[in-house]
């Protein structure tokens, strides 16, 4: 059984400036001291200046010890999948440098974390009462859709499939085979381990349309998630490890 020690938060950087540095900062006001094991910030390759140097101020004005800053090898998001490697928390969570998430649902994840640490606590935007906001109306409908399609092909009632923002035991993504560089990773992300029968539970959350920067998704990436999840769907459970 895995237990909850701490969390490694692992965040990319591009082009996000006030997003970047707010997302950090709202973490480390929002949650306990020692819920936190560290914030991992992965710089892209192509980062721009801006960004770069709003990077190596938050690591130069930390005073708690818990920016770690790590250079990306491979171009894409699913470059994201390398600071499972590194990470020293007992459990991990992505969060969107962007402030797509509202963070105020971190602390009560960590909480339903804490009370079994092998249930991955995943947010939903598809629960009562959560709302897109800045959200465009076409992205909303497929988001939609593609729940309803997600959901019959799993055979889960799960709400938000395609929402990767959890806390997952550290182990169980390192042993994971992930495949996509592209944006399907943040699908892989939450069907490999449903595949492998890990149990979830969902937390409420508002979702945000990207408030900073250049979103590098496109309606051909988002196409392709369709073909991933039929992939992992009818894959070998033994070939979703390493």
């Amino acid at each position: 059984m895995a237990e909850f020690k701490n969390v490694s938060i692992l965040m990319g950087a591009v082009d996000e400036t006030e997003s970047l540095e707010n997302a950090v900062s709202e973490i480390l006001r929002l949650c306990k001291p020692d819920d936190i094991k560290e914030i991992i910030i992965l710089k892209a390759p192509h980062i721009t200046s801006e960004c770069e140097a709003v990077v190596n101020r938050i690591k130069q004005e930390d005073e708690k010890g818990k920016i770690v800053v790590a250079n990306q090898k491979k171009r894409g998001i699913g470059a994201l999948v390398e600071l499972f490697d590194i990470a020293k928390g007992s459990h991990c969570m992505i969060v969107a440098s962007d402030n797509a998430l509202d963070l105020e649902c971190v602390p009560q994840m960590i909480e339903k974390a804490k009370e079994n640490g092998d249930i991955i606590v995943k947010t939903s935007r598809w629960l009562p009462g959560c709302r897109f906001i800045n959200y465009s109306r076409s992205r909303y409908v497929m988001n939609y859709l593609g729940q309803k399609f997600l959901t019959v092909l799993f055979g889960r009632k799960m709400t938000d499939f395609t929402n990767p923002n959890q806390i997952v035991p550290t182990e169980i993504y390192r042993s994971i085979k992930w495949e996509s560089m592209g944006f399907p990773i943040l699908l892989e992300l939450v069907l490999k381990p449903l595949r492998l029968g890990c149990r979830f539970v969902e937390i409420p959350t508002n979702c945000y349309g990207r408030k900073q920067g250049k979103s590098s998704n496109s309606f051909r990436q988002t196409a392709k998630y369709f073909s991933t999840a039929l992939h992992i769907r009818f894959m070998k459970k033994q070939d979703l490890l390493k």
